[in-house]
């Protein structure tokens, strides 16, 4: 299920491995290991042969062969084909270094090539008398780049292709041409003149020669040129037609596209059309049809875009609200017949937390109504395919071609370098699909072709194989198509068995019954008969159920159930187990089979249920005490039926722990005695609804044997077998869910009808659900799995085992969340809580593989699953500053650089959160918006000064504790304001008004300080307002004050708010009442003194003279003398004749002095 990105030494992960692959588990039956097993590799279910084992030869052009027999499923044969691949072909292919590129290519004619580095061998595998086959070895032009077989064509020089010509291309377009291989000298060389462009493929084009494509789709017909020397290759590019017919094709056809950078897919041939020869060709998702006369004379006959058709089709099939969030690929295209043509594409919908790829075949007709050219498609074909979407591993997911051996027999083969999936019925209401496994060690498809309506690979381990579908009698898979021609009653299981359709009037009220005699009906092929019962019994008139747990969903969860419980009739042990009027599914004798004839039956169920129209008004019923959709449950019991297979399969790998688990689930159901003549594993296998039983009981045995005293390798075995078959049976079950996930979803898709919460069965929750249990084993294997590894093959097994058990624990979660999100008026708080309950399991999950080193198995899981913290924990635990751009950049949509910037907020790691990239700025400056302490920082690294002023600003603004800081932050405003030429004249005023206030406090007496108990904790001056620092300055506890005091109080009075001029006027009255009051005015002045000299010297007249020899305005900082005398402040004055008058007189000079 879970594969990391990267592997060390065993190379480039790739989406064809066993553990990502989703297909079906009957299909699946065929994929593991066909030739023959290795450490680690899954078992392979296909009798093994000896070398000395041989079939019968082959009819037609085989018949001179000797074929061995590699491996056998039941419906394809895997085999030799052909002489064996000559000795020098096979030196050279092992003895090879790792990084030559290697390919091969199979001509219809007989012959093949192989590319290995710039060395190409020729070889003849087609009836071949003589006792050596005939092979050659020919130098490929020099390169720089790799050639490929690709870019090598071979041309039949006789009518009975005993004789080849050769035409070859560098990657560079340099071609050599071979008249003739036998003598490997003779060859003349050209070039095509690509002025830097890449080849991408040569394909042959008799009679007119080859067409050579580059990577951006440049396409150039090479032939041989009138020459009577030698054989000189000319090279012609091919154009649009040109002129009056080329504007009269584009009012049909739209204009040409011109030469452009798109991926070019696919080249093919088509035979010819009235005397000329057709091309098609494939370019991202354009489809061109050209018309080749001779060089020079070509024209394209039309130029369709697929892409919205191929989105469509995905949409119809899935649960895709939007086709504008679908990603679509044009993989290959193969010719299928004259008025049609085969593509192969794939899919994912990038909407999705966690996009999975899917696989199509698409049949296109190539001629419309309008005759333009394909406007539709005629058929749509989702393979059992899937693979998460990963964009690091976008090219490998997109390695899979197509080929088409028989165009007649409506079958093909989709490959790529590790598996084949055979395909029939593609234009069938029900088509199959078979998996072949090449991924075993060192081996791999080079190459693929056919040859006489046969298909065959090139594997690197066993040379030329041909993959054929084996000639048997119709099985239940041909009869759930319900194709009467291949329909056996005799034979088909379920129509044999002992109950036969019963009249729909004798069974009352039992809807279940009646929808058995249904489908009893279809499998005979009544399908007339069997929609009258099921409109009987829910009639279509009636209004569709919308509650959970109608009857409709009752009877076909029942019936499904059934199913996949099925008692085997044909197995004489259960003669006397079996219910009467059962109809049987299997007539195996097998477990295994018993299991794969179930699967086949219920996909007929499936079937049935569609055709009759019961499909799409199925609604809910109640599993584990909450309601599951029914088209979920029928998948449900599906997985189950896989997680069976699984389950049996490694039964006979570890005997003694399923035989002990399986005797403590009998021993639960309290079936402790066995009928006769059967035993435990037949008793439990035939209940599929309960396999998942069998995981509490593998999780208590585990318990058990690990309480007895082990060794430290003992240990690590149970541990490791455990974890074994859990994890097959749930990634089995895993797989069928998603690569069926199209197949049991409704057409209706009714947007009125609440999506139900959906926690699958593989992570069931409670004490002894699925999901506690895969918990409690991740603990286990941490705790006493690891310490006990003695060797890092043993622990490297235990943590890919971590890993996997991980992956299927948050998988659940996700699936579940998912469904949360999906539903309408779900309570907001359910989704919070869950979130919030994942989120901690992932966490606690994936640390330990980060705590214990393992950084590319916790990278994986994190990336997969989002988990920002443990990725950034990642790259500083590796100090890999590379890897968490690469991250900022992947993760960009989902806020993954909010979570670096905030996580080095927290760590207090500010250098690091202000050096970040360019490419990061535009994040940073958005996240700092709400943190303007260091926001400025940023703004002023960037050289956004306005933004850094402004932000200064307000912090100046809002700091109140230190007025340093304060002085600080409004010295950095002026600084940056300065540093600008936009900032406004008026800003600059207001901030220099702020500096002067705290210059007026700064200038604060200290022993007034001291006495007031102004400084802080810190030992720093808090923030003091314009008005409190006038009081403090004419306080009385000021003791000290003199005329500067006042003067710096008046001061300060500019600095209150204007709009209040009252109690500025107050506070000047004030200021001048307490200078006055700071001297003795009723002392005796003496006879002969002047007043005015006597009392001069006074704070009140100091600080007057002080104002007029500061320039300042004496009217402003004056208080109106009539306001001044008859002040409360100044009552014990009021009655002083002599005050009264001295003050007069003092404001009768100045105002002398000011005029």
């Amino acid at each position: 299920m879970y594969t990391p990105r990267t592997g060390g030494s065993k190379g480039k992960y790739t989406p064809f491995s066993t553990g990502r692959i989703g297909s079906s588990a009957s299909s699946r039956r065929s994929s593991a290991g066909i030739f023959g097993s290795s450490s680690g590799a899954r078992r392979s279910p296909f009798p093994a042969y000896s070398g000395a084992g041989t079939r019968s030869p082959a009819v037609g052009n085989r018949s001179f062969l000797q074929t061995s027999v590699i491996a056998e499923t039941a419906q394809y044969t895997v085999e030799n084909y052909g002489p064996s691949v000559p000795v020098l072909i096979s030196e050279a292919l092992a003895m090879a270094d790792r990084s030559v590129s290697m390919s091969v290519r199979i001509d219809p004619s007989g012959w093949a090539c192989v590319v290995c580095g710039r060395r190409l061998f020729v070889w003849r595998y087609k009836n071949t008398f003589a006792r050596a086959t005939f092979c050659k070895e020919l130098a490929l032009p020099p390169s720089e780049l790799s050639h490929k077989a690709e870019l090598v064509c071979l041309i039949p020089a006789s009518p009975d292709n005993q004789t080849v010509a050769v035409m070859a291309a560098s990657p560079e377009g340099i071609i050599r041409y071979w008249p003739s291989i036998a003598s490997e000298g003779a060859y003349s060389e050209s070039s095509a003149e690509l002025n830097g462009e890449e080849c991408f493929s040569l394909t042959q084009f008799e009679p007119y020669g080859c067409i050579l494509a580059t990577t951006t789709n440049q396409l150039l017909l090479l032939n041989l040129a009138d020459s009577n020397t030698q054989n000189t290759v000319s090279c012609h590019p091919l154009k649009p037609s040109q002129g009056v017919l080329a504007r009269v094709s584009s009012l049909f056809f739209g204009s040409q596209r011109p030469q452009s950078s798109s991926t070019l897919q696919r080249v093919l041939s088509a035979g010819q059309e009235d005397g000329q020869g057709v091309v098609y060709v494939l370019q991202e998702d354009i489809l061109q049809k050209w018309l080749v006369a001779e060089p020079g004379a070509e024209k394209v006959v039309f130029e369709v875009q697929l892409g919205n058709m191929i989105k469509k089709g995905f949409a119809r099939q899935s649960a895709c609200s939007s086709i504008d969030s679908l990603r679509v690929w044009m993989l290959d295209l193969q010719i299928v017949s004259e008025s049609a043509l085969l593509l192969l594409v794939a899919a994912t919908d990038t909407s999705r937390p966690s996009p999975v790829v899917h696989y199509a075949l698409v049949l296109i007709p190539l001629v419309s109504a309008s005759g333009a050219g394909p406007d539709q498609i005629s058929a749509f074909k989702m393979l059992s395919l899937t693979a998460p979407y990963q964009v690091s591993e976008e090219e490998s997911l997109l390695d899979y071609r197509l080929l088409v051996a028989s165009p007649s027999n409506m079958a093909c083969h989709v490959y790529s370098r590790n598996m084949v999936i055979c395909c029939s019925g593609i234009t069938e209401s029900s088509c199959s699909f078979d998996n072949v496994d090449f991924s075993q060690p060192g081996n791999s498809i080079l190459g693929a072709g056919s040859c006489d309506g046969t298909t065959l690979f090139f594997s690197t381990n066993y040379g030329l194989v041909t993959v054929t579908a084996t000639q048997q009698e119709p099985s239940f898979l041909q009869d759930v198509s319900l194709a009467e021609q291949s329909l056996r009653l005799d034979q088909s299981s379920i129509i044999s068995s002992p109950a036969p359709p019963q009249d729909i009037s004798s069974l009352g009220e039992d809807k279940t019954k009646g929808l058995k005699a249904a489908f009893l009906h279809a499998c005979r092929q009544n399908l007339s008969q069997a929609e009258a019962i099921v409109e009987e019994l829910f009639p279509t008139s009636a209004p569709s159920p919308m509650e959970t747990g109608s009857p409709m969903d009752a009877a076909v969860a029942k019936l499904s159930q059934e199913v996949i419980d099925d008692f085997p009739a044909s197995d004489p042990r259960w003669a006397e187990s079996i219910p009467q009027d059962t109809a049987s599914s299997t007539t195996s004798l097998i477990l295994l089979h018993q299991l794969e004839d179930k699967m086949k039956a219920h996909d007929h169920l499936l079937s049935f249920l569609k055709n009759v129209g019961i499909w799409d008004r199925l609604h809910s019923v109640v599993v584990r005490e909450s309601p599951l959709s029914t088209h979920l449950l029928l998948c449900e019991h599906a997985e189950k039926l896989a997680a069976a297979m699984a389950l049996r399969s490694h039964h006979t790998m570890y005997p003694n722990l399923a035989d002990g688990a399986i005797s403590k689930v009998l021993q639960k159901r309290g079936q402790t005695h066995t009928p006769a003549g059967l035993t435990p594993q037949d008793v439990f296998y035939r209940e599929v609804s309960g396999i998942h039983e069998i995981i509490e009981n593998l999780v208590e045995q585990e318990k058990d044997i690990l309480s007895t005293e082990l060794t430290s390798s003992d240990t690590v075995s149970v541990i490791n077998n455990v974890n074994t078959i859990i994890q097959g049976m749930l990634k089995e079950a895993w797989h069928l869910r998603q690569s069926k996930a199209l197949v049991y979803q409704s057409l209706s898709r009714n947007v009125s009808k609440p999506t139900l919460q959906y926690i699958p069965w593989t992570a069931s929750t409670g004490p002894k659900g699925i999901r506690s249990l895969l918990v409690q084993q991740h603990r286990v294997t941490i705790e006493q799995g690891i310490p006990n590894g003695e060797d890092i093959q043993s622990r490297g097994a235990l943590y890919q085992q971590i890993m996997e058990l991980t992956d299927l624990i948050l998988e659940g979660y996700v699936t579940q969340l998912e469904s949360i999100g999906l539903g309408s008026g779900e309570d907001s708080s359910q989704y919070e809580e869950l979130e919030q309950k994942y989120q901690q399991e992932r966490h606690v999950l994936i640390m330990p593989l980060l705590e214990q080193g393992q950084y590319e198995r916790a990278a994986s899981l994190a990336e997969k699953y989002c988990d920002f913290g443990i990725l950034v924990s990642l790259c500083e635990v590796t100090d890999n500053e590379e890897r968490l751009q690469r991250y900022m950049n992947q993760f960009a949509t989902k806020g993954f650089s909010d979570f670096v910037f905030k996580y080095y907020m927290d760590e207090g790691k500010r250098g690091k959160l202000l050096s970040q990239p360019f490419s990061q700025h535009a994040e940073l400056s958005e996240f700092l918006q709400a943190h303007d302490h260091l926001s400025w920082l940023h703004d002023v690294q960037v050289k956004d000064y306005i933004k850094a002023q402004g932000t200064l600003k307000r912090l100046s603004a809002k700091e109140t504790l230190s007025l340093a800081k304060k002085k600080t932050l409004l010295s950095l405003s002026k600084l940056t304001a300065l540093a600008c030429d936009e900032v406004p004249e008026a800003e600059l005023e207001d901030i220099n008004s702020e500096l002067d206030v705290i210059l007026h406090q700064e200038q604060l007496p200290k022993e007034l300080v001291q006495k007031m108990e102004l400084f802080n904790s810190e030992g720093d001056l808090p923030v003091i307002d314009p008005e409190q620092l006038i009081w403090l300055y004419i306080s009385e506890k000021n003791t000290d004050a003199n005329e500067f005091d006042f003067k710096k109080a008046l001061d300060l009075l500019q600095y209150l708010p204007k709009d209040d001029d009252a109690k500025i006027d107050h506070l000047r009255l004030n200021v001048w009442c307490k200078a006055i009051l700071k001297d003795d005015w009723s002392a005796d002045r003496g006879t002969g003194v002047d007043p005015l000299e006597h009392y001069e010297d006074t704070v009140f007249f100091r600080t007057a003279r002080l104002i007029l020899e500061s320039g300042a305005d004496l009217e402003y900082y004056l208080p109106d003398v009539d306001a001044l005398l008859t002040s409360d402040e100044l009552k014990p004055l009021q009655g002083n004749a002599n005050f009264q008058f001295i003050l007069r007189a003092g404001y009768e000079q100045m105002e002398r002095i000011v005029a």
